[in-house]
């Protein structure tokens, strides 16, 4: 990867979670000034990660005004909903068919950074812990998936899940942690997942999924 691709990819790595964070909130206008003085980088480089971000659901172009942050809804939220269950559900239906001992493996590391990291969560909340929950959270959700045969499916269910993080983290800032019953919740979920049993699986799949919304409209 050539050092000018490494830096685009930081930068939007870097915008993306500003924006899943809150740091930039929805509906902001992002002027490219004011960006490049934040993440250091030359305005092409600014203009092709904020490309790559509408591409990714996460920002959008004003017509002639330039890009703001997508506004987050209670229709959008719905949605992303929805198309996660569909995604998670099905990819976890295969992989707990296909699945070998490197699924079983992949499944079982995640599932323990992300154990380890929830009981610190437990006891002490902040904008790092979260960020790291939230990215082995992530990598839990796939690593179930991950053996469903499909690149396509994956990349899709990436993009679904990253959208629905915001919702997580303004959940997260609402309500707070959920504490032991997110823990037993992916206990298991991993669980049942590794003992193929498909119909209890997916039903603490969707639970825990739909846990989101419910608590969203409280």
């Amino acid at each position: 990867m050539s050092t000018s691709s490494t830096v685009a990819e930081t930068v939007y790595n870097e915008i993306r979670d500003d924006i899943l964070y809150g740091e930039l909130q929805p509906g902001v206008k992002l002027k490219l000034e004011a960006l490049r003085e934040r993440y250091s980088v030359g305005v092409n480089t600014l203009r092709e990660v904020l490309n790559r971000l509408v591409a990714s659901g996460f920002v959008f172009v004003e017509g002639q005004k330039g890009f703001r942050v997508v506004e987050t809804s209670p229709s959008n939220f719905m949605e992303l909903t929805a198309m996660r269950l569909l995604l998670e559900c099905d990819g976890l239906t295969a992989s707990m068919k296909n699945g070998d001992v490197e699924w079983e493996a992949r499944v079982a590391g995640a599932h323990h950074k992300l154990a380890a990291i929830e009981k610190k969560m437990v006891v002490e909340q902040s904008r790092e812990l979260t960020v790291r929950w939230s990215q082995y959270d992530r990598e839990f959700h796939q690593a179930l998936i991950s053996a469903c045969g499909s690149d396509l499916h994956l990349r899709l269910h990436r993009e679904i899940f990253d959208q629905f993080r915001r919702y997580v983290v303004i959940e997260l800032k609402t309500h707070g942690f959920r504490g032991q019953e997110i823990i037993d919740e992916h206990r298991e979920l991993c669980e049942r997942a590794l003992a193929r049993d498909a119909d209890a699986a997916i039903a603490r799949l969707t639970d825990h999924i739909e846990t989101y919304r419910h608590r969203s409209q409280d």
